[in-house]
């Protein structure tokens, strides 16, 4: 069990190199090298975990499922009312500040790797799954009498994984406009008004 941990805490180690790295010069110049000297490590160390770059940022991308849609499973699962998941759900789909060097990777990953058949299937993935669970929520609340929706509950549920997309493209490269407080309360307001719920700004 020891060893297990250990390599558990060696590969989180240079994932999160990894991430710097490409915050740093972007994942197209990425080679093992890099990540193992922001890691502190020698690169046959790295080679150990990882057969080469590419595996490095399907990694790197399945850090950011957990993050937006096993996280946000988890979060939602102990909860009853439809509301305060769905707040729940708004507050963890965008970036705070420790999240935002993660998602800024996944940003510049996704334009790289845009014609890349592995990484689009994934990506596609990661947005249908959170959809899912917008429209699982949505329905939920429908059906309990809270929401009355404006529109198609899966229309609500794309418009808002949308809205969160590009506010935390914004909070993720340092967008003044607004910061993580504003975004989230605006795309509150926004499903406020889609759902026809105003409860749902009373979340803090």
């Amino acid at each position: 069990m020891p060893r297990s941990r250990d390599q558990a805490a060696r590969r989180k180690l240079l994932l999160d190199a990894a991430v710097r790295v490409i915050n740093d010069q972007g994942p197209a110049r990425m080679q093992m090298k890099d990540v193992a000297d922001m890691a502190g490590m020698a690169t046959g160390s790295v080679y150990y975990y990882y057969d080469n770059v590419d595996e490095i940022l399907r990694h790197v991308r399945a850090m950011a499922f957990d993050r937006y849609y096993t996280a946000r499973v988890n979060a939602v699962s102990g909860l009853s009312d439809a509301r305060e998941k769905l707040r729940t759900m708004v507050d963890m789909g965008l970036p705070r500040p420790h999240d935002q060097p993660l998602s800024l990777a996944l940003y510049q990953v996704m334009v790289t790797k845009a014609r890349d058949t592995d990484h689009a299937s994934m990506i596609t993935d990661l947005c249908g799954e959170q959809r899912r669970l917008y429209q699982e929520i949505l329905d939920e609340g429908t059906a309990a009498g809270v929401f009355s929706p404006v529109l198609p509950t899966a229309s609500i549920a794309q418009n808002l994984i949308s809205l969160e997309d590009g506010y935390g493209l914004g909070l993720s490269t340092a967008n003044h406009d607004y910061d993580y407080e504003q975004a989230r309360r605006l795309v509150l307001e926004a499903a406020a008004q889609w759902t026809r719920c105003p409860a749902l700004l009373g979340g803090g």
